[in-house]
């Protein structure tokens, strides 16, 4: 069946230019993405389109729709045949994703975000990376901010994968990994508890529990930011998220000591980026996770001001100590 033509006037990636083929693989380890969609057709299309183009020949996408109410369906009945989907309504993305990981049979998953896209040859890569190093786990590469038209706007800043480098922030993400079934059929799946920093959780919970990771430079992904993007409109969640992550690395006796402390610091930095972005509620719930960690917390004296002029302030300040 072949790939139905793009849209008007959509050129190049991942419109109407397949990438040129490459040297053969020995073989081609089937790839599985998972996506989960939910009013996002405007985007969609893009997503299908970068892997069916990827000039790989044993590759799936399963795409998990919520339920749209947008022309997601529309975009869905076009590629049907091609992929694999389903529309109904779901408890969430992070539900969704399970739900394609549980169905996943290649042996590299991807899990790739409806408003995203892959990168020409992202599953060569990814597949020759894994064929090298077969003991590998997870294999990830690099990821590029692009805009709403998908024009380039800067790189993501993907670091090794350690523990210490997926706090606060997450040095990988999900956009540009693939798991092995070995994950797969450990049944390490996303938590339901977390609905903004649930590629940071898992992905660390891996990194906790010895799985192996491989960066393979030549993976890129396309991570979109536009104003109806979950990243821009759950700063509260992240802020809650990223310091409950904080904490577990802290509250974790088997992790050594210099990385416990670099999660003590984030903690106390994330309560204070809390209190500068004014999400006053976040700041007095870090408070007091803060002070059940560590006892009484010193302050600055410059900040009973500004508590003073909060309306309905509860925070009592120790004006005589400083802060940590």
């Amino acid at each position: 069946m072949s790939i139905p033509p793009p849209p008007p006037d959509h050129i190049g990636w991942p419109w109407t230019a397949e990438p040129p083929p490459l040297t053969p693989l020995p073989r081609y380890p089937k790839i599985t993405v998972v996506t989960p969609s939910f009013n996002q057709g405007q985007y969609l299309e893009a997503l299908i389109r970068s892997v069916l183009l990827q000039s790989y020949p044993n590759c799936e996408l399963l795409v998990f729709d919520g339920g749209s109410g947008d022309r997601t369906l529309e975009i869905l009945q076009k590629y049907d045949g091609l992929i694999q989907w389903v529309s109904q309504k779901d408890r969430g993305q992070s539900d969704a994703v399970n739900q394609g990981l549980d169905q996943a049979t290649g042996e590299l998953v991807g899990w790739q975000n409806s408003d995203d896209l892959y990168g020409p040859h992202a599953f060569y890569f990814a597949a020759q990376a894994w064929l090298n190093q077969p003991e590998s786990d997870v294999i990830y590469g690099k990821i590029d901010h692009i805009n709403e038209a998908g024009d380039y706007l800067f790189a993501y800043p993907v670091q090794p994968a350690t523990v210490a480098n997926m706090i606060p922030y997450s040095a990988v993400t999900n956009h540009s990994i693939f798991l092995s079934q070995t994950v797969i059929q450990a049944q390490e799946r996303l938590d339901l508890n977390y609905h903004h920093c649930m590629d940071q959780e898992f992905i660390l919970r891996l990194l906790l529990k010895g799985y192996k990771f491989t960066f393979e430079p030549n993976i890129l992904a396309y991570w979109r930011l536009h104003d109806q993007s979950k990243s821009s409109q759950q700063m509260e969640t992240w802020a809650r998220e990223a310091f409950r992550l904080c904490e577990r690395v802290y509250g974790d006796a088997q992790i050594e000591a210099a990385i416990r402390e670099q999660a003590q610091d984030c903690l106390y930095s994330l309560c204070r980026d809390s209190f500068a972005k004014g999400r006053m509620a976040v700041f007095q719930e870090q408070i007091g996770a803060l002070r059940s960690h560590f006892g009484p917390l010193p302050w600055e004296l410059r900040f009973k001001a500004a508590f003073a002029r909060l309306p309905g302030a509860k925070v009592i300040i120790d004006a005589k100590a400083k802060w940590r």
